[in-house]
């Protein structure tokens, strides 16, 4: 996964903030993923307006995390989403 993309939702897929960090919903399933992300990622994360990248400076700076462990964790969580056909990648134009 390239840091410098965007990522969306699959179609039929939507995500909702909870305590213990976002849940998304399949509905082509219907399947429920829980995601323990804490207050790190934001729902609004996977309306495609910010990159990987600036995911990874914003925990890397809020958490005083070395920017290997940030950028490490996001690409573990984005992966898991993408092979799960939950997100999509989309270049930076």
């Amino acid at each position: 996964m390239n840091t410098a993309k965007f990522y969306h939702l699959r179609d039929g897929v939507q995500v909702r903030k909870e305590r213990f960090g976002l849940l998304f919903y399949d509905y082509r399933g219907p399947r429920l993923y829980f995601v323990p992300t804490k207050n790190l990622i934001e729902n609004h994360f996977f309306n495609g307006t910010e990159t990987a990248e600036s995911l990874i400076e914003f925990i890397r700076t809020r958490h005083h995390q070395t920017l290997q462990a940030s950028q490490k964790w996001v690409m573990q969580v984005l992966t898991t989403l993408e092979q799960k056909g939950l997100i999509h990648e989309q270049p930076v134009c």
